[in-house]
């Protein structure tokens, strides 16, 4: 309980500068989301609201905004989750959270007890709060007919205060922060840089893509069952197997690590008996990695395809169920072509996570196996602002192209 309200303490002394170090790093986390939901709703119930006698401004506010709700509050309850798992920033900022209480009970402490009750408390958190808001959707239902999207023209005046929003958000959240990283960077890039930054660009890369495709995949298998066997046992499942998102990747990292070792220490008797002269097998492996960054990632794939799949309607099964399409069929077939945006966000958005993820990376990777994200804690670690300015500046750049690549091709279809 003492933790609990020094916890919210902290927040409500929160600074300026901290929350705008937050908000500029979890803001595409609802926009993302929320672009989707807003592109695949088209125009037509905005203009039967406006047929009805409702300004443009109160029908979105009645029609479309309501119908966005799982996409909001599915970037909302990722953003949230982030937050309160979030250890670098608060920790530079030498500011106290559960995350930073975590760290100090665990690696300054050692007391291991104190670090899983509050790892505990923060997971029920969280389950406490996804379960409120499925409670408060209740019955509704958010789908509805895609249709061929419909750019609205705005007046003069409404394009010049929807340019100057959009200027601000582009400044404070990309501009500012791209340009002191390029100021550094130009100081200490020709002595910075050397033969092992390719290295850590494709490790980065490689590791993200990998984690990317095996966490869209098992949560597009997660929403897909959940869709056709709507039990209570099968959402709380799914709830257990989202909740990763939600626990520091300290902790998370120990939690695999631990049933790994033990799994290893079973298994080197077997090893020597055929003749292997080894001292693990699975421990220090890129396998051991990616199934930490499968549960720590799972909710980031699945808000998206989720959500997507909330815009499919039972009659529109039943009506490819009449045109004979199998119960197997109706996978491929109906939902993967209607949920294409919703899986591309998720493979974005794991990728983007993972490239940026350093806890689970630096504690569960083979040995010499640095990505640009280790790069940055060893130097930030040691207080060397400008020399993590190169391998920062290249995560924005890997991080910023699928971006693009993604949202041209939703664009243009």
């Amino acid at each position: 309980m003492d933790g609990l309200i020094s916890v919210v303490s902290a927040y409500s002394q929160y600074r300026w500068r901290d929350f705008g170090d937050v908000v500029g790093v979890f803001y595409p986390y609802v926009y993302l989301l929320a672009r989707n939901a807003f592109l695949t709703q088209g125009k037509r119930a905005l203009e039967a609201a406006q047929m009805l006698g409702m300004s443009r401004p109160r029908a979105f506010f009645a029609v479309a905004l309501p119908m966005a709700r799982p996409w909001l509050i599915a970037g909302v309850t990722l953003a949230l989750m982030e937050t309160l798992a979030d250890f670098g920033t608060v920790s530079i900022f030498n500011f106290d959270t559960f995350t930073t209480a975590i760290y100090k009970s665990w690696f300054s402490l050692f007391n291991l007890t104190a670090a899983s009750q509050l790892a505990s408390l923060l997971v029920l958190l969280v389950l406490l709060m996804l379960g409120l808001e499925r409670w408060g959707r209740g019955a509704r239902r958010y789908h509805g007919r895609i249709v061929a999207r419909e750019r609205i023209i705005l007046t003069p005046s409404q394009g010049r205060w929807a340019t100057v929003a959009c200027t601000l958000v582009l400044l404070f959240a990309f501009l500012i922060p791209m340009a002191q990283l390029l100021v550094w960077c130009a100081e200490v890039w020709r002595e910075d840089f050397d033969s092992r930054y390719p290295g850590f660009i494709l490790r980065s890369i490689g590791i993200s893509l990998l984690a990317a495709l095996i966490v869209t995949v098992l949560a597009l298998l997660m929403v897909y069952v959940q869709r056709r066997y709507p039990a209570k046992i099968t959402s709380a499942l799914v709830r257990i197997a989202t909740v990763g998102y939600a626990v520091p990747g300290t902790v998370l990292a120990v939690g695999v690590f631990i049933p790994i070792a033990w799994l290893d220490n079973q298994l080197l008797p077997i090893a020597h008996a055929l003749g292997f002269t080894t001292f693990q097998i699975l421990k220090g492996s890129v396998a051991v990695m990616l199934l930490a960054l499968a549960a720590r990632f799972m909710a980031v794939g699945f808000q998206p395809i989720d959500s997507a799949m909330q815009r499919i309607s039972r009659n529109q099964e039943d009506a490819a169920r009449t045109l004979g399409v199998s119960e197997r069929g109706l996978l491929w077939r109906l939902h993967l072509p209607l949920l294409q945006g919703g899986v591309l966000t998720a493979v974005l958005m794991v990728f983007v996570d993972v490239m940026k993820e350093m806890p689970i990376t630096l504690m569960t990777r083979p040995f010499g196996w640095d990505t640009l994200a280790v790069r940055v804690f060893e130097m930030t670690s040691e207080g060397m602002w400008q020399n993590a300015a190169l391998p920062s500046l290249l995560i924005v750049i890997s991080g910023l192209l699928p971006v693009i690549l993604l949202v041209r091709k939703s664009e243009s279809e």
